[in-house]
């Protein structure tokens, strides 16, 4: 059936000029010209049977021209009216290729000819179109984010492996619905049978997601740790030993300090000679011979900061004989030392130092990968979607954890034999945060790194980036240009606009014009994942994500309105929310 069986007596106006992918139509009629919108879809003809062009009205004007003098014509002569709709095309409708009918193409095999009839694309024309541009753009993959605001009464789908394949950008404004379309997005992957996605939860938003399909973690805070709670309790540690080299040394030795040279070489060999001492002790010589300073092996900081402490004092025989002279390396270690021994006496950081036996086994590495990383089905069904509360980890090293996550999942999948990977994505909430574009600190540069060698090489091995964020102007620029899917909802400052227009295609770079003016809740798709760049109101998701927005002027007129202030000092002076703790 073809779904626009346009009459001629029916058009809009006719093409009176076209370009490369610019089309300007003629409309005589004013009425017509009134019911116009930017950016609404209009259909025109192609020089090509069974084929019509679909283009987006970027500019309606309205212009008076004076008529010719004519010889007998005087001074006071009327006006005509140049009334002029310019169009950006943006794809071919076919009606019919092989046995397929009503394919949607972003190509342009064609252009207008000069008088072609353009028609404005409305009523039940619209709503089978939209029809074809969901079908067409999901397939068998779909992922419904909403309704289209060109037409309410037709579902908008994405591709849910295009978008995760090829990562995808959610940015907004506080407020302006980010967090609800990414809970929109987690209910449906936590439907599938074997989902599998990590949520990096900064602010304990996504706490209220519910069912079957969610797990929910916390990093352990100081509470925790106090009362040794484990996986068991839903309680993550994150071991030291998990770092790369590049992250212990950021975090441990003061890069400024004239000794840290020296002092990261001996911190290296001290920390692979503490991993050989565990591997011969659990006699694990396969891993003993082939293993790396980046090899997540636990090992002892004792006997690390044992032997820091030897070289740092240590004393050799001098030139003359019974004569003593200091080591190489003697008093160069003592910051490296005093910082070490101050990171791990620091109860903010009890998740990076637990107490043994609590994250210190060869096993344990093992549970929790399969806790983190495993698909719903490898857990019976439950917890395809683990949502980590990362809200009491201290903001000076969030960087560092979080990318200690990341690394982990991408290493996990690199390693896993070709064939047998099971694709993963990760939700990265408040990105600014955490993938910086200006790096201040060794924390922020090693979990940047990792975030851009995931955006580069993550498809290659099913790991795929949903990165979220109110400053995609603050969001590393690698990792947001590798992003080929875009959700952008209401932006109001211009630095975060012009990225977002970036990131437009050139043919669409009117659209950008929106993002001051777009409602709560309503969203700009552009990308591999959807087949016609448009907009779409999101869908309500079923469980509402704890946004923490607090009506002011309303608690203020409410007399019983009160706060716990007793209770937020408290849990100030613990570190740990009072909230976290009951659950």
């Amino acid at each position: 059936m073809t779904i626009l069986n346009f009459r001629d007596e029916d058009a809009l106006g006719r093409v009176q000029s076209v370009d490369t992918t610019t089309v300007v139509v003629r409309v005589d009629d004013v009425e017509s010209l009134r019911a116009l919108q930017v950016n609404r879809l209009v259909a025109l003809q192609s020089s090509l049977a069974g084929h019509n062009l679909i283009g987006v009205i970027h500019k309606i004007t309205r212009t008076s021209v004076e008529r010719a003098k004519l010889a007998d014509e005087d001074e006071g002569s009327p006006h005509s009216e140049m009334n002029l709709v310019r169009v950006t095309l943006i794809g071919t409708l076919i009606d019919r290729e092989g046995s397929r009918q009503n394919i949607f193409r972003r190509t342009l095999e064609t252009v207008p000819e000069i008088d072609a009839c353009c028609f404005a694309l409305e009523g039940e024309h619209l709503t089978r179109f939209m029809g074809v541009i969901s079908d067409a753009t999901a397939g068998a993959q779909r992922l419904s984010l909403g309704s289209y605001t060109l037409d309410l009464e037709a579902e908008a789908y994405v591709n849910g492996n295009k978008l995760f394949q090829r990562h995808a950008l959610v940015v907004g404004s506080t407020g302006s619905g980010k967090s609800w379309t990414t809970a929109r997005l987690l209910e449906q992957i936590a439907g599938l049978g074997n989902a599998n996605a990590i949520v990096f939860d900064i602010h304990g938003e996504y706490r209220s997601m519910d069912g079957e399909g969610f797990v929910h973690l916390r990093v352990a805070g100081p509470g925790d740790i106090e009362a040794g709670r484990g996986l068991a309790e839903g309680v993550l540690h994150l071991p030291f030993w998990l770092m790369s080299y590049e992250a212990l040394v950021s975090m441990f030795v003061d890069r400024s300090d004239q000794n840290a040279p020296n002092q990261a070489m001996v911190m290296s060999r001290a920390v692979v000679e503490a991993k050989k001492e565990f591997l011969t002790a659990g006699g694990h010589s396969d891993i003993l011979s082939n293993f790396t300073i980046d090899s997540p092996v636990p090992f002892s900081l004792i006997a690390v900061l044992g032997e820091l402490n030897r070289l740092n004092a240590e004393m050799v025989p001098g030139a003359k004989a019974g004569t003593e002279k200091m080591g190489d390396f003697n008093g160069k270690l003592s910051r490296l030392i005093q910082r070490l021994e101050s990171k791990v006496g620091d109860r903010r950081l009890g998740f990076l130092f637990p107490a043994p036996g609590i994250a210190d086994s060869y096993a344990w590495l093992d549970d929790v990968v399969k806790l983190l990383i495993g698909g719903r089905a490898a857990k019976g069904g439950a917890g395809g979607v683990k949502v980590i509360d990362f809200s009491e980890v201290p903001s000076d090293i969030l960087p560092l954890i979080v990318g200690m996550v990341a690394r982990m999942a991408f290493l996990v999948q690199q390693w896993s034999p070709q064939g047998q990977r099971h694709p993963i994505a990760l939700f990265c909430d408040e990105a600014h945060l955490y993938i910086p574009d200006n790096i201040s600190s060794g924390a922020a540069a090693d979990a940047t790194a990792t975030f851009e060698r995931i955006a580069k090489e993550g498809r290659k091995y099913g790991v795929g980036l949903v990165v979220i964020s109110q400053r995609p102007a603050e969001v590393n620029r690698t990792v947001a240009s590798q992003c080929n899917n875009l959700i952008a909802m209401r932006l109001t400052n211009g630095d975060d606009q012009a990225v977002v227009r970036r990131l437009l295609p050139d043919s669409l770079g009117g659209f950008g014009d929106l993002l001051p003016v777009l409602d709560t809740g309503e969203a700009l798709v552009v990308g591999d994942a959807i087949l016609l760049p448009t907009r779409i109101r999101i869908a309500k998701p079923t469980n509402e994500p704890l946004s923490g927005t607090i009506d002011f002027w309303d608690r203020w007129a409410d007399l019983a309105s009160g706060s716990a202030l007793n209770t937020a000092v408290e849990s100030w002076r613990k570190q740990t929310l009072t909230s976290t703790l009951l659950r």
